[in-house]
């Protein structure tokens, strides 16, 4: 079970159609390289209270892009957006808060992704529920975790479905239920997320919430061992026994990234190579397949496999 903890990252700018000429004027220089031009024309509109030229100032000044670097100055804009409700100031003063860059600590940091939570950003509710989890600036509180975890989720947010999935995994401030764990690890997983991928592996290999499955156990895995996730790679190893082993019959064989000959072709493999069936149908076979530090899953005829009709 893998709970996910993402690094503090600079947000990118924001965008919309409604945006004052100022700001976009400013957008579209920054975009260009032209920074001090862009901070000239952010100006106006941050004087005159547009959120979204405040923040774009506090990230200049932050950076040191068209203006010295200047994290008073970063913290005026930034604060000011912030109090103007635009959650991005929100978030990016909480990170600031908590990683020691400002002055006010943990409990500074809670409080704004607090307001950025409440206002519905899924990032901030995901935070903040690993602040309870974690005891950051609050009394750590599980039940309470789980409820900004949950909130997060219910917007499609991948790692907060993949850390709610643990926490009905394990019972861990709500009721263990491990029917809705795999239906968070695999909403998670269907969007990429390696934790989830490996999460959503382990719950078919032991058939806990699902039906159990090495087949499936081993796809999950695979995806997420491709995203450099060591624990899948492992879990790789430890199913592949319960599969079904095959080899090459072919000489010189593709493996596709589809079931047919219009699908990309992977990689070749010869005569007497093993692979190990996933599944079956229309004359194919889905692999997992290894050749030296190389790994991945691919299709291939059934007819080019020893004793494989498909």
């Amino acid at each position: 079970m893998k709970l996910c903890s993402p690094l503090a990252a600079l947000l990118l700018l924001g965008g919309s159609a409604d945006a004052l000429s100022d700001y976009q004027t400013g957008q579209a220089l920054y975009q260009q390289g032209r920074f001090a031009s862009a901070v000239h024309e952010w100006y106006a509109d941050a004087e005159r209270g547009e959120p979204k030229a405040q923040f774009a100032l506090g990230m200049m000044f932050e950076r040191g892009r068209g203006v010295r670097k200047d994290m008073e100055e970063a913290h005026k804009w930034y604060r000011l957006a912030a109090e103007n409700n635009f959650p991005d100031a929100q978030i990016r003063l909480a990170q600031l808060y908590m990683v020691g860059a400002l002055d006010g600590g943990a409990q500074e940091g809670k409080k704004w992704y607090a307001r950025a939570a409440a206002g519905g950003s899924a990032l901030a509710q995901f935070m903040l529920g690993l602040l309870y989890l974690e005891g950051r600036g609050v009394e750590s509180d599980e039940k309470q975790a789980a409820h900004w975890f949950e909130l997060a989720a219910n917007q499609g947010y991948a790692p907060a479905q993949n850390n709610l999935g643990s926490f009905y995994q394990a019972g861990q401030g709500v009721e263990q239920n491990f029917t809705r764990a795999f239906e968070l690890f695999q909403d998670a997983a269907r969007q990429g997320d390696a934790r989830a991928q490996n999460n959503l592996g382990s719950l078919y290999a032991k058939g806990h919430g699902v039906d159990k499955n090495q087949a499936w156990a081993v796809f999950w895995f695979t995806l997420s061992a491709q995203q450099g996730n060591e624990v899948a790679r492992k879990n790789i190893a430890a199913s592949l026994p319960r599969l079904q082993r095959n080899l090459i019959a072919g000489s010189r064989v593709n493996i596709r990234s589809g079931a047919g000959t219009g699908y990309k072709r992977i990689t070749r493999m010869e005569k007497g190579d093993t692979v190990y069936v996933l599944g079956k149908g229309g004359g194919w076979t889905q692999i997992y397949f290894e050749q030296g530090n190389n790994f991945g899953l691919g299709w291939v005829a059934s007819r080019l496999l020893q004793g494989g009709a498909g």
